[in-house]
Formats: structure tokens, C-alpha cells, sequence
């Protein structure tokens, strides 16, 4: 019973838990993101790994790069570009509500030094 209770909990934490920041991914995070999002074109998903494409390359990925690696089709390669500039805006968003919360607890910090100090 207790056990069972324990199991819940850490299942609880790890839903969550927030995910591994992009620019931390390995290639297989990137292929895996890659399968989910692009999946229609798995073709180009050996492209990804040939060219070793971590989540910091990912993120600094454009067309041109996309047509330098291989996708010639310019329908397949607009919407593979369209999934990357979709997880780019969730990068961009994740850290601005991180900075957000650092502004928000570095603020009431500040506060009830004042407060300590009246």
C-alpha cells in the first residue's frame, strides 16, 4: 500500500517534470523529436543523423541548410521547417517563463529583505 502510494508520487513528478532543454539534445532526442513531428517524411530522418544534427544544431537550422543536407523538395522541406520553427518558439517560451519566475522570486526575495529590515 505504502509502496504503491511511493509509485504514484514519483510517477507524479516525473509528468512534471519539465523537458530536457533543446539545445541539451542528443542526436536520438532529435531524431526522436524528428519521427514524432516530421514523420511523414522519415526519408530525410537518415539525413539528420548523417549529419549528426544535435538540439543546439537543430535550433540554428534554416531552409538553406535544410536544402544543403539533402531535402531538394521545397513542399518537404517548408514543413520540416515549419516543425522546427514550431519547437523554436516553445524553446524561446520556456525560457522567457523561466526568466519570468527568476524576476518573480528574486523580487519577493527583495521584499521581505525590506520587510526584515522596517
Amino acid at each position: 500500500m505504502v509502496e504503491d502510494t511511493l509509485n504514484q508520487g514519483s510517477r507524479l513528478r516525473s509528468k512534471m517534470a519539465r523537458p530536457k532543454p533543446v539545445y541539451l539534445w542528443t542526436v536520438n532526442d532529435v531524431l526522436k523529436w524528428y519521427r514524432r513531428h516530421c514523420g511523414e517524411y522519415c526519408k530525410y530522418s537518415e539525413l539528420f543523423l548523417k549529419n549528426e544534427i544535435t538540439g543546439r544544431a537543430l535550433l540554428r537550422i534554416n531552409d538553406s541548410s535544410l536544402q544543403r543536407m539533402g531535402i531538394d523538395n521545397n513542399c518537404h522541406r517548408e514543413n520540416i521547417w515549419r516543425e522546427i520553427v514550431k519547437q523554436r518558439l516553445k524553446t524561446d517560451i520556456m525560457e522567457i517563463r523561466d526568466m519570468e519566475r527568476i524576476i518573480c522570486q528574486h523580487a519577493v526575495t527583495k521584499m521581505a529583505h525590506v520587510k526584515g529590515i522596517e
